[in-house]
């Protein structure tokens, strides 16, 4: 493939940190007597922050408690992380080097806050390998609406979108970059491929690894 531009969501695609979110929810719901499961929690992988909270209220008919669950969830993946650190998913320093090397531009577009980003980043050392990083702080809506990587998109010069790629582990993110008519590559982690995609993904790849394979 000819590009100028990669784009990278960052959890569950960068760093395998979903597993870690959801252990995090896990114990801040047990703490405060909610219910609480993954089918639950899988709904909202690849989503904003906001919609999640709207949802969750409504679900659980209290924003305070839905609020004291974001504070204990935040506290408990800062926790989580501080002691087990945040593993990187298959693949990425391999093809984070290729594009490099190949002087292609690496964007981060996560529905993260940068607070969270440049934290998690920082902890793994990473904060050099990207030349562009947008959050969810920068765009009015969250996927699966277009925002986040048409920002990306747009703070990267607008290359030829045709010579853009996303990379996306969420049905969320696959939906986004869609709409903003980019090409995307999904790799799923927590949520396998749907049986149909609103627009199909270029490929479904197994890691990052073999993203490479089939860009080169």
């Amino acid at each position: 493939m000819n590009l100028d531009l990669v784009i990278f969501d960052m959890d569950g695609l960068v760093f395998d940190s979903e597993k870690v979110y959801f252990k995090a929810n896990k114990l801040a719901a047990e703490a405060l007597k909610m219910p609480y499961s993954f089918e639950y929690y899988r709904q909202y992988i690849g989503a904003g922050t906001e919609e999640m909270l709207k949802k969750m209220s409504h679900d659980y008919g209290s924003q305070e408690l839905v609020d004291e669950f974001i504070k204990l969830s935040r506290e408990n993946v800062y926790s989580l992380v501080e002691q087990n650190g945040l593993p990187l998913k298959r693949g990425f320093m391999e093809l984070s080097r290729y594009l490099h090397d190949s002087h292609i531009n690496k964007a981060l577009a996560s529905s993260n806050n940068k607070s969270a980003i440049d934290y998690f980043l920082s902890k793994s050392n990473l904060q050099s390998q990207f030349d562009f990083i947008v959050s969810t702080d920068d765009v009015a809506h969250a996927k699966p609406a277009p925002d986040i990587f048409n920002k990306a998109w747009s703070v990267a010069d607008e290359p030829d979108k045709k010579k853009t790629l996303v990379l996306e582990d969420s049905i969320n993110g696959i939906n986004a970059a869609a709409s903003a008519d980019i090409p995307a590559i999904m790799i799923p982690d927590l949520i396998d491929p749907p049986k149909k995609f609103r627009k199909k993904p270029l490929a479904v790849l197994d890691d990052l690894a073999k993203v490479r394979t089939f860009i080169q």
